[in-house]
């Protein structure tokens, strides 16, 4: 586990960098104790139905501004960083497989006692939650994934869009750790449509990354790369609704198949939002919040 044990000893260097960061937070983004370490939460509070989101790296906490506040009037909004990413801290052991993601969405619904949770996750974050579908089938109703294929096809396009020395232990994470600030603006100019907001996507990426932010990358593509595709977690119970937005866009997944999601939740819904990229809820957050609204019955609609 040397490239875990790398991340958390050259995040622990900027240990003071996120701590001031964290004095100008809103008020409702706090660091939250769960079982599976400290996550970085934003948290409407109240008692409207929750809408949990994972965050889909290098985006932080900040590029949901719009959506949170879009949604906040009708559902309690909580956003968070998956360990290893913005804020949420690595820690030694963690090896970003399949069950540690699986794990982590658990700790977080669990500490939060979270009910009837529309649990909304982009990419790999995606198959992380269909794998918590079934450990957590009591706490859910409805999962939202964003640009997430089946498990053949996310490895095959990690293999495509990452360097090979991406995957090796140690190296990787090293590459990873002091070449962090210059991957967003890269990234975003080729998942990202709309090439007049490239800066917006970026700038939040690079201010966090300045003030401590972690983007540990590499660890996550070594996890990836362990996963099986017939893995049995990846199975979505018959009875829970599943929906994907897929942003039709995307130059990284113009050769993947997005309806091979559906050998995991057969039932799933695939809407596709053709003028967006990478990231259909950020992109085009007005149309997913409708739709959003249209899924997902509220006290309020």
């Amino acid at each position: 586990m040397i490239g875990p044990a790398f991340d958390a000893m050259a995040y622990r260097l900027v240990a003071g960098k996120r701590a001031r960061a964290a004095a100008a937070w809103p008020a409702e983004q706090r660091l939250l104790a769960t079982a599976a370490g400290p996550l970085c939460v934003r948290d409407s509070g109240g008692t409207l139905p929750p809408l949990v989101i994972a965050v889909a790296s290098p985006c932080v906490i900040a590029h949901y501004d719009a959506l949170y506040d879009e949604l906040r009037r009708e559902f309690r909004v909580i956003i968070f960083d998956m360990p290893g990413f913005g804020f949420s801290v690595p820690r030694a052991r963690d090896r970003h497989r399949l069950a540690d993601g699986c794990a982590t969405i658990g700790a977080l619904l669990d500490t939060l006692d979270l009910h009837d949770v529309t649990l909304a996750c982009a990419s790999i974050n995606g198959l992380y939650a269909i794998a918590a579908s079934q450990q957590q089938r009591r706490r859910l109703a409805r999962l939202l994934l964003v640009q997430t294929p089946d498990c053949r096809n996310m490895k095959a396009w990690f293999a495509r869009v990452t360097q090979r020395i991406m995957r090796t232990p140690g190296a990787g994470q090293y590459v990873n750790f002091i070449s962090r600030r210059r991957f967003p603006p890269v990234w975003y100019r080729i998942a990202v449509a709309d090439r007049a907001r490239h800066a917006a996507f970026t700038d939040p990426a690079r201010a966090a990354l300045e003030s401590g932010g972690c983007y540990c990358f590499a660890s996550f593509v070594q996890g990836m790369v362990e996963t099986r595709e017939d893995d049995p977690l990846l199975r979505v119970p018959d009875d829970l609704p599943v929906t994907v937005v897929w942003g039709t866009r995307d130059r990284t997944h113009q050769r993947t198949d997005a309806g091979s999601v559906q050998n995991h939740c057969p039932h799933a819904e695939i809407i596709r939002f053709d003028a967006v990229g990478h990231y259909p809820d950020l992109e085009a957050p007005e149309a997913f919040a409708a739709l959003l609204r249209e899924r997902v019955p509220t006290p309020t609609s």
